[in-house]
């Protein structure tokens, strides 16, 4: 019971560890972030955030076997796969999207998602790994944001539904294409200074043995 006791309080703390980075990651993006603008465009802290969770808390399933790739159907392994995302990276980005809500038109379902998928790409056991999370930053920005588009364009279509809905998606994709590069580069360049500390985190806690929010 001692030793369920002493893993529940290092459980709840690593948890509360994680809440207070959230809170400090978006009173920076608020307080100091929104107000560097390049031309007009901002990095998305909090969006970093969640993708480098996922790269570096995310699941690590080993490969499958010849013998499991013989034994299992199409459907086994896609759903082994599908599985496979981040629990921890969702919860995040579950965590930032309800703090977002007072200040985009929409729930930010992109944000939870892009956590889960995030974890796909577990970098942990690469060397590289603080370069190869630029690329995969960048490109799972390019994603959330356009899963952000969809979701507003299909909200105001049904607001609207006397409007042409050609319309409406022109002026919510040209919104996008006017700064979602620009984010993507930004977010790009600032994830190697947060996956870094993050990954440190990690081991750390491997070393204490300590159970982190790991997958």
């Amino acid at each position: 019971m001692a030793i369920i006791s002493m893993r529940s309080r290092k459980r709840a703390l690593e948890i509360g560890v994680s809440a207070l980075l959230c809170l400090v990651a978006m009173l920076i993006q608020l307080l100091v972030l929104n107000s560097f603008t390049i031309h007009g465009v901002i990095c998305n802290l909090p969006l970093t955030i969640i993708i480098v969770w996922g790269l570096v808390f995310g699941t690590t399933l080993p490969p499958l076997t010849n013998v499991e790739l013989r034994r299992l159907g199409v459907s086994d392994i896609f759903s082994r796969q599908l599985a496979s995302g981040s629990i921890s990276g969702m919860l995040i980005g579950w965590f930032f999207s309800w703090m977002n809500l007072s200040l985009v038109p929409v729930y930010p379902i992109a944000y939870p998602l892009i956590g889960w998928v995030s974890g796909y790409f577990c970098l942990r056991a690469l060397s590289q790994g603080n370069l190869l999370c630029i690329p995969l930053v960048f490109i799972l920005t390019l994603v959330a944001e356009g899963i952000t588009a969809w979701e507003i364009f299909a909200i105001k279509a049904f607001l609207h539904q006397g409007m042409d809905w050609r319309i409406i998606f022109s002026q919510v994709f040209d919104h996008l294409n006017l700064f979602i590069l620009s984010e993507a580069l930004l977010n790009a360049l600032i994830a190697p200074f947060i996956y870094f500390p993050m990954r440190r985190w990690y081991e750390m806690g491997e070393g204490r043995q300590s159970y982190f929010p790991v997958d």
